[in-house]
């Protein structure tokens, strides 16, 4: 058994999709998140620069007493998830490879789609992971950075997000994929749209999803799990403006949260 919170971290709101199947799936943990909104977006960004801020923020909620790291963020895992690995002395879990081994399992033609933020996209950490657990995969990314900022403004089911989203994804068609990789935290918020955009018949596979699922295995066999007699209080943190960082989350989480806003450097 062990009380303390787990840590989770992410560039803006995004990561709160993972959180929110955390919270499902593990009813009992005490949670502590940050969304680094003040530097987002982290996909355009140079990977040495996604690698320093990954670091401060895994230090702050180190600082909170954390057990177990959450990299809620696809560019911050493809950057900084072996550094944070090595150097943390806690679990340190990352969203790339949930993902990536759900779409394996998923697909039945091996033609698996990926959208991303570009950091994620130009790192080719899909693609690779992807060959690596099924040789015969074809991955097909793209870059949807534009998705991103659509969320963090809460913009998810507008006339003009449903155009943005089709026409990005029109591509998707002649490839003929079955299976659709949301490689990044923001994009499962959008998956009404992106799922009409690309048709039924894909599949769509949330790593967020798959890395709850990774975290409760990991809690249960470390015998880490939280004592469920013992009160929740769990704390959410922003860099950035929290007027817009409590409207997204308390839509999506479906509950009042109150935010704490922090300097980071």
């Amino acid at each position: 058994m062990d009380n303390r919170p787990v840590g989770f971290m992410d560039s803006g709101v995004g990561g709160l999709t993972v959180v929110k199947m955390a919270q499902k799936l593990l009813p009992n943990e005490e949670i502590v998140f940050i969304g680094d909104e003040a530097r987002m977006p982290y996909g355009p960004r140079p990977t040495e620069e996604v690698v320093e801020f990954s670091k401060q923020m895994a230090a702050f909620l180190i600082s909170k007493n954390v057990k177990a790291l959450v990299i809620a963020c696809n560019t911050a895992t493809s950057a900084a998830y072996e550094i944070l690995q090595k150097e943390l002395s806690i679990p340190v879990i990352g969203v790339i490879l949930p993902g990536a081994m759900a779409a394996a399992e998923q697909t039945k033609n091996n033609k698996v789609g990926v959208i991303a933020t570009l950091g994620t996209i130009k790192s080719n950490i899909y693609p690779k992971t992807l060959k690596t657990i099924q040789y015969s995969i074809e991955s097909y990314p793209l870059a949807c950075q534009e998705f991103v900022e659509i969320a963090e403004k809460n913009e998810l089911d507008t006339p003009e997000t449903r155009v943005v989203v089709e026409n990005k994804l029109k591509e998707f068609k002649q490839d003929q994929i079955d299976t659709l990789i949301l490689g990044c935290t923001h994009f499962p918020l959008l998956s009404k749209n992106i799922q009409r955009a690309v048709g039924d018949e894909v599949t769509l596979i949330d790593p967020g999803v798959e890395t709850s699922k990774q975290l409760k295995n990991l809690l249960e066999d470390q015998d880490m799990l939280r004592d469920e007699k013992l009160e929740i209080n769990d704390r959410y943190y922003s860099t950035g403006n929290l007027v817009e960082f409590e409207n997204v989350a308390r839509n999506f989480l479906e509950k009042e949260i109150v935010v704490q806003q922090v300097k980071i450097n």
